[in-house]
């Protein structure tokens, strides 16, 4: 089992929030997939070094449950600055110290226990905060529902239910490419889509333009003009039989390869 994998585990309960410190990026991802898994009130407090946050929301997914928990109230991130050196989850009565070996050590001498959750605590009260860009996974949904379409938006869920991840990467379809796509499986205008996606802050018009232009190179989608009263023409998106045809459960398996 991997030290990432023990984290959700072997986190501590408590009614008072839980420090987690010092966490790398993969520890935080498996912590915020696994609090929005169980559904319980425990509260995190997360004191990171702020690279291991970012590479933590690298994943716009992941990064949206993240979002999600911090709307919530049940995870503040806040910034490391002094260097730990190891990861350490407390209560003011148990401590855990996940090793390398993926096995943990656990004390739950209560003096021990308190002194250092009143240490970190501080520590914690005294950081700078992490600001996340990323919108809470909830908006996205609903917002995507409310201007785009119950047809796009139930698809949308569907994808993300079976995708293991959308990223940024070249194995995944980033979530600008999943947006486009089944637009396109809905005949939805490019500019309804681009200003939903800009607005909520998934990405800019303009990635939404360049992604549009590189999926339509890739044979994906196809767009036909839309006249308006007054200036240019929109464009409508349109999927190419494979897209409209494709299977959402493995979406994002299947068509990375050919972009």
């Amino acid at each position: 089992m991997s030290q990432h994998q023990i984290i959700s585990q072997a986190l501590p309960k408590g009614d008072t929030p839980v420090l987690c410190v010092n966490l790398h990026s993969e520890q935080i991802a498996t912590l915020a997939e696994d609090m929005i898994a169980d559904g319980d009130e425990q509260v995190v407090h997360l004191l990171a070094d702020e690279s291991q946050i970012k590479d933590a929301l690298f994943d716009f997914i992941t990064a949206s449950k993240i979002a999600e928990l911090v709307d919530q109230g049940r995870l503040d991130i806040r910034i490391l600055d002094e260097p730990v050196q190891n990861a350490i989850l407390t209560t003011e009565s148990e401590v855990v110290v996940p090793l390398m070996s993926g096995h943990t050590v656990t004390g739950s001498d209560e003096d021990t226990a308190t002194s250092l959750y009143t240490e970190f605590e501080t520590t914690f009260e005294a950081a700078e905060s992490y600001h996340l860009r990323t919108p809470a996974l909830s908006e996205v949904k609903a917002t995507l529902r409310e201007e785009i379409g119950d047809d796009t938006a139930d698809e949308f869920e569907e994808v993300l239910a079976h995708a293991e991840e959308i990223s940024n990467t070249n194995e995944y379809l980033d979530i600008v490419e999943v947006a486009l796509l089944l637009a396109a499986r809905n005949e939805v205008l490019l500019y309804d889509i681009s200003r939903w996606g800009e607005d909520i802050g998934v990405a800019s018009k303009a990635t939404f333009s360049r992604t549009k232009s590189a999926l339509e190179e890739a044979g994906l989608i196809t767009t036909e003009k839309v006249p308006i009263d007054v200036g240019r023409p929109r464009l409508r998106l349109v999927a190419t039989e494979q897209i409209a045809n494709a299977d959402l459960t493995t979406l994002s398996e299947d068509i990375t390869s050919q972009i």
